[in-house]
Order: structure tokens, then C-alpha cells, then sequence
């Protein structure tokens, strides 16, 4: 079933619109036709099943309300050029990230001009979602000084991590963490020691994900995706 960004799901037997994007996308390259069944998402944890009629209309037949996720991981990044962010968003989405907030950091890369449209970047994060039926859009903060970030997250209820080669924790210790978790992924050439030192100081947790370097949006998205299936792992236990 194809899935369809919709700000205002109404009640069933209500009509809904969407936004021209998509309603040519549903009307017009798909060609649906009256007793077509889609889904609509608001990004906001609503989701409902409708069907198409004459007209081109679009009729609610059932709507719910998503639990928001007892585990929310929070990607703390320096931001990537343009491709590298523009995949990294959507499969951000897709394993359920709940937020990302872009730093600055050492050695950032200098972005273009548009590079960190917010719209753009919210766009590709509900692209990821419909894909995945995610029903909550990650959100995004303003870009942050690392230092800030640092601290920021040091005096919140939040467990971070950041990757390291030489670490050593193990599944049983991130199952044991809080449900609120930092997930801090640094630029090409990875943080400088007085970074790394830093979030040592503030007791961030080191993490190996992996046994040789990785770019950038290989290890946001696979360091969020262990940490997110280990604490699951344990909640179900």
C-alpha cells in the first residue's frame, strides 16, 4: 500500500487533501482509481487506511494514533556534504531515528549555500518515513557548536555515545542504559583528541560498531541502528 503525507487526517467517513506533490504522485504517476486503498501519515504519530472515490477524492475509512517509542535516540552529527546528508536523512528515518541536531565541530566541511535548508532536510526525512511507514518524522534541531552539544546533552536524561575503534562495552552494558540515548558522530577525519577528551570528560560512552573506518553516513546510521536494536532487545526481554 502506497503511503501518503497528509497534515490533517480527519475522522473516518471525512475527506482529506494532500499536498500537490503528492496528490500528482497518487493521481497522476500511480493512476488511481476509485476503490484504491492508500495509507496517510501526519509525521506526528497518526496514520489511517482510506480509499479513493470518484473525483478524485480521497475518504478516511480508519485512523489511529502511534505509541510514541520508549526508546528515542538522538543523532547528534557534523554535517556531511549535500549526497552524503541527503541519503543519511532518509535511512535516519526509515530505522527510527526520533531527532537530529547538526553541529560544527574542528573540522567541519564548509556547506554551500542550501546545503542545510531545513526544509529540504524535512522533505527527505518525510520521504524516508513513507517509505518505511515510520509514523513519526525525526525532528531537527538548529545547528549547534560541538562544545555546546556536549554539554547540552551531558545535563539531560540522556545516555551518549560516540564511536571509538578501542572500545570495549558490551550489548549487556547499552541494553543497561536509559531510553533516552545520544548517538554523537563526528566529520571525515573523525573528532580531534580534545574533542574525543571532552566527551570523556562528561562521561560520554565510547562504542565500536565496527572493525575498519567509516564515512560518515555509514556510521550515523549503523552505530543508531545497534543502539536502537539493542536497547529494544532488552525491553522485550
Amino acid at each position: 500500500m502506497h503511503c501518503f503525507y497528509c497534515e490533517k487526517i480527519n475522522l473516518p467517513g471525512s475527506a482529506v487533501e494532500l499536498d500537490e506533490r503528492d496528490w500528482k504522485h497518487l493521481f497522476k504517476t500511480l493512476r488511481a482509481v476509485p476503490g484504491e486503498k492508500v495509507l496517510l501519515m501526519d509525521g506526528c504519530g497518526v496514520t489511517a487506511e482510506a480509499v479513493v472515490v470518484e473525483g478524485r477524492g480521497i475518504i478516511v475509512e480508519r485512523c489511529e494514533r502511534a505509541a510514541e517509542p520508549e526508546v528515542k535516540l538522538h543523532l547528534y552529527l557534523v554535517v556531511p556534504k549535500k549526497q552524503k546528508m541527503d541519503q543519511l536523512l532518509k535511512q535516519c528515518a526509515e530505522i527510527g531515528v526520533w531527532s537530529i541536531t547538526p553541529m560544527l565541530s574542528a573540522r567541519s566541511v564548509v556547506l554551500a549555500s542550501g546545503e542545510s535548508s531545513s526544509e529540504r532536510w524535512d522533505s527527505l526525512l518525510l520521504e524516508g518515513c513513507k517509505q518505511s511507514h515510520n509514523p513519526f518524522v525525526p525532528l531537527v534541531g538548529d545547528i549547534t557548536k560541538f562544545s555546546d552539544a556536549v554539554k547540552n546533552v551531558a545535563a539531560q536524561s540522556v545516555t551518549p555515545f560516540f564511536g571509538a575503534p578501542d572500545a570495549r562495552i558490551t550489548n549487556a552494558e547499552i541494553a543497561k542504559s536509559g531510553n533516552e540515548i545520544a548517538w554523537f558522530v563526528g566529520p571525515e577525519g573523525g573528532f580531534t583528541p580534545e574533542e574525543e577528551n571532552l566527551m570523556l570528560e562528561h562521561r560520554f560512552n565510547k562504542l565500536c560498531i565496527g572493525n575498519w573506518v567509516m564515512r560518515v553516513e555509514t556510521a550515523a546510521v549503523c552505530g543508531a541502528a545497534i543502539l536502537l536494536f539493542e536497547k529494544q532487545k532488552a525491553i522485550l526481554k
